[in-house]
């Protein structure tokens, strides 16, 4: 070539072209893997655009379409947390009759928990929802709604209108002060009840010996026995109605 011609390399090419840009680099810099580099994330950019193509467009959030998906969404999470928590949880029961009163009247509605039923753990005092099929004296088809007076390996004794309580590990009866009951409140068995021997029962492991708070006409464990604990369905913890006597139980 003559003297005073530009002389062009295929390196001065690259150099001056970057330089253009705004960047320096020299032929070194630009290796054959960095140009498979470049030419695998093609391939991938064109696979994931292949796959958005196959799959339909994406849902842009602030679009119609993301909106209603999102509202679906919220709904379908919604309506799953309710199945559990009534399933597993929470029940809803209504009262019928008024083997409760005065704590408790016909037509009010009660959520009961049902945790306690997985660990079998109750107290004296909770106000139980029984299962009483089978029993003999129990024809209903409905639960029932009653209170554990006594407890599993406790002796319970009813006599002259009062409740006595032996517990496991003792030779002596206390008298249960039940302060839930209305003034003056008498307890006796009835007739059928004394023939089965319920004025005084040892409990087994597995028995709760309920009773209503309405004792002249609640039929309970002194007529129909103790329940094993399989028979309780859940522990009521509010009042839910009427709306203006919500309380917690």
């Amino acid at each position: 070539m003559k003297n005073g011609e530009n002389k062009f390399t295929e390196e001065t090419f690259i150099s001056e072209g970057m330089e253009a840009s705004g960047e320096t680099f020299s032929a070194e810099d630009i290796s054959s893997e960095d140009i498979a580099a470049e030419n695998t994330e093609a391939e991938e950019n064109g696979k994931s655009e292949g796959k958005v193509f196959a799959f339909g467009k994406k849902l842009e959030k602030g679009t119609t379409a993301y909106e209603i998906f999102d509202w679906l969404r919220t709904i379908c999470i919604g309506v799953l947390a309710g199945i559990f928590i009534v399933v597993f949880l929470v029940q809803r029961d209504n009262v019928s009759g008024d083997s409760m009163v005065p704590t408790l009247n016909s037509g009010d509605v009660v959520f009961a928990q049902k945790i306690s039923t997985y660990v079998k753990n109750y107290k004296r005092g909770d106000i139980v929802i029984l299962d009483g099929s089978d029993m003999e004296g129990y024809t209903s088809p409905e639960y029932l709604i009653k209170r554990v007076v006594g407890l599993p390996g406790e002796t319970i004794r009813i006599k002259d209108g009062n409740v006595y309580i032996k517990p496991a590990d003792s030779t002596d009866f206390f008298l249960l002060q039940e302060n839930y009951l209305p003034t003056g409140t008498m307890t006796y068995v009835m007739d059928t009840g004394l023939k089965k021997g319920y004025d005084e029962v040892t409990l087994a492991d597995n028995e709760y010996f309920c009773m209503g708070d309405n004792r002249p006409v609640s039929n309970d464990s002194r007529n129909l026995g103790p329940f094993t604990v399989n028979r309780i369905k859940g522990v009521a913890v509010i009042r839910v109605f009427p709306l203006n006597e919500i309380k917690v139980l």
